[in-house]
């Protein structure tokens, strides 16, 4: 793998705070692995409230909506007193209008759980409302979005975001060299209407379709989805709401080299449809997946690409130090503010936002 972190210059106390799916199991976050392993001080927490001082640097992953206890906490603070905080926003947002497609229904669940403001809801509208409610606090001071789609959204409201993408890293898989029984796998949720709708539809036309999707089951997690993925031949991406880009799902799939087949995404870089991965309206889907079933070294080629990028290129270890560069500006910014405060002098231009 071509990029690590460093080992940090600068040693900072970074209070880690993630409540996705695998903090249920107690479970370390890779990126906290990886700030610690670059020699930082971090713990890793659900929510707030959390013990810290104005030198600490909050880092937030996945969406603002989890962390209510956190929110209540910052919020409160005199902002000269809070410390720097970041989040790596990594869970879906409406579209920008550039898409040109509607912005999604909500289904009746998800429309309960929106109305009671639910910290579980994890909706497009949930999650851009209470980020903006955020935002709207000074909280955070670096926001870095996991995909271009949704940093154009943000800035068609006026919030700036950075473009930094998810990467890979060896939890996520690798090639096993097993034989590819599995001709098409779908892992994700299954309680989701309309891709059911979409499940339904390929069936009826005569694609045999394996579904896993249950966070409960342990196919979903670890060495047994490796081993699952490494016995697949072509992974389906059938997201939400329709252009979304999962991009874990894609890279997953490219980690155990099976071929990534997707509806259309809106702005999937850093992946390339027909390089990395597959794309193709449904309509057209099952011709599409009983071509490549038909072509294994068309198939094994678009596979092996994308496996050298995410190992070599799109790493988690990369993405981890671009944001940390970006803490390390944010944080020569504000100690250049406060010393111009006490000295009273005016500011120059590099050290403004």
């Amino acid at each position: 793998m071509k990029d690590r972190v460093q080992v940090a210059d600068h040693k900072r106390t970074i209070i880690f705070c993630y409540r996705g799916f695998a903090a249920n199991f107690g479970t370390r976050h890779v990126v906290a692995s990886i700030l610690e392993q670059a020699g930082h001080d971090v713990k890793q927490i659900k929510d707030g409230p959390a013990d810290f001082s104005v030198d600490s640097v909050v880092w937030i992953w996945g969406n603002t909506n989890w962390y209510p206890g956190l929110y209540a906490q910052l919020a409160a603070m005199p902002r000269a007193q809070r410390p720097l905080v970041v989040l790596w926003h990594t869970e879906p947002l409406p579209l920008p209008r550039a898409a040109g497609l509607p912005w999604p229904r909500l289904n009746w669940w998800e429309t309960a759980k929106f109305v009671l403001r639910d910290s579980n809801a994890t909706d497009v509208y949930t999650n851009y409302l209470v980020l903006r409610r955020w935002v709207k606090q000074g909280i955070p001071d670096v926001l870095v979005a996991a995909t271009l789609g949704r940093c154009e959204f943000l800035s068609e409201r006026g919030i700036a975001a950075d473009w930094v993408p998810l990467g890979y890293e060896p939890s996520y898989g690798r090639d096993l060299g097993l034989s590819r029984a599995i001709d098409v796998l779908f892992l994700g949720a299954q309680d989701v209407p309309r891709r059911n709708r979409l499940l339904r539809s390929l069936r009826k036309k005569g694609i045999q379709i394996e579904a896993v999707g249950s966070y409960a089951d342990p196919s979903c997690w670890g060495e047994e989805r490796t081993k699952l993925l490494n016995r697949t031949k072509i992974m389906l991406n059938l997201a939400r709401t329709s252009g979304e880009f999962p991009d874990l799902r894609l890279i997953l799939g490219m980690a155990n080299k099976a071929l990534v087949l997707s509806e259309p995404i809106y702005r999937p870089d850093p992946f390339v449809s027909g390089r990395h991965f597959v794309s193709s309206p449904i309509g057209e889907m099952p011709g599409i997946i009983r071509y490549y079933l038909a072509h294994d070294a068309e198939r094994a080629a678009i596979s092996e690409r994308a496996h050298r990028l995410i190992t070599q290129d799109v790493t988690m270890e990369a993405s981890v130090r671009r944001i940390l560069d970006l803490i390390s500006t944010r944080a020569n910014q504000r100690a250049a503010v406060e010393s111009a405060v006490r000295s009273k002098r005016p500011l120059r231009h590099h050290e403004v936002d």
